[in-house]
C-alpha cells in the first residue's frame, strides 16, 4: 500500500507509518476511497465495509494529509473523528499514533466517558471521540470546532440506531 500511496501522497513520514503498519497493497474499500477522500478540495464521502477491511486506515490516512501542523497550529483542533463508543475511540486513537508515529507536533486528544476531563481545554490536531462528550466540550467552549478540516462519523449506522447519538451526531456537526 505504501508504494501505491507514493504517487498521490509524498510526506515521507506517513509513508514510514505506513510501512510500520505492515501495509502492502490497498484493499477494495482503500482503492475506492483514497482517490476520493485525498480529492482536492475535498468531497464528502460515505463509506461501507465489514470490520478488518482498511475503512480506519482510509479515513486516518486522509486526515494525516490535511493537517497543518505547524508551532501555531499542532494545537488546534483539525480533525474530528465521532465514534459509537469509548473501546472504537481508543482503537483509531491506537491507529492514529501508529501511522502518524513519525510526525512531529502531531497531537491526539480522546474525548470518551470517565476518561476526559470535561474541565480543561481540548489543544490537539486531532481529537476522537463519542458524541455525547465531545458536545459537551464545545457547549463548554472547550473544544473549539472553528478550524475542523476534517469530520469522520465512524460507524454512523450504529450511532443513527443507538437513542440520541444520531441527534448528537447532528448538534456536533452544526
Amino acid at each position: 500500500m505504501a508504494n501505491c500511496l507514493a504517487d498521490i501522497y509524498r510526506d515521507e513520514a506517513v509513508i514510514k507509518g505506513l510501512i510500520s503498519m505492515n501495509f502492502r497493497r490497498p484493499s477494495k474499500i482503500q482503492e475506492r476511497a483514497l482517490p476520493l477522500l485525498m480529492h482536492n478540495p475535498p468531497m464528502n464521502m460515505i463509506g461501507q465495509s465489514q470490520s478488518g477491511t482498511g475503512k480506519t486506515a482510509a479515513f486516518v490516512l486522509n486526515i494525516l494529509s490535511r493537517l497543518e501542523l505547524s508551532q501555531d497550529k499542532a494545537l488546534v483542533p483539525q480533525a474530528l473523528v465521532l465514534a459509537p463508543s469509548r473501546e472504537l475511540a481508543r482503537q483509531i486513537v491506537g491507529v492514529i499514533q501508529v501511522m502518524g508515529a513519525f510526525i512531529e507536533r502531531l497531537v491526539v486528544a480522546t474525548a470518551v466517558p470517565m476518561e476526559t476531563n470535561r474541565n480543561q481545554k481540548v489543544e490537539a490536531s486531532i481529537v476522537v471521540g463519542t458524541p455525547g462528550t465531545v458536545m459537551d466540550l464545545i457547549k463548554k467552549r472547550l473544544l473549539n470546532p472553528q478550524y475542523l478540516k476534517v469530520l469522520v462519523l465512524d460507524e454512523a449506522d450504529n450511532m443513527l440506531d443507538q437513542q440520541g447519538l444520531g441527534e448528537q451526531c447532528i448538534r456536533v456537526k452544526a
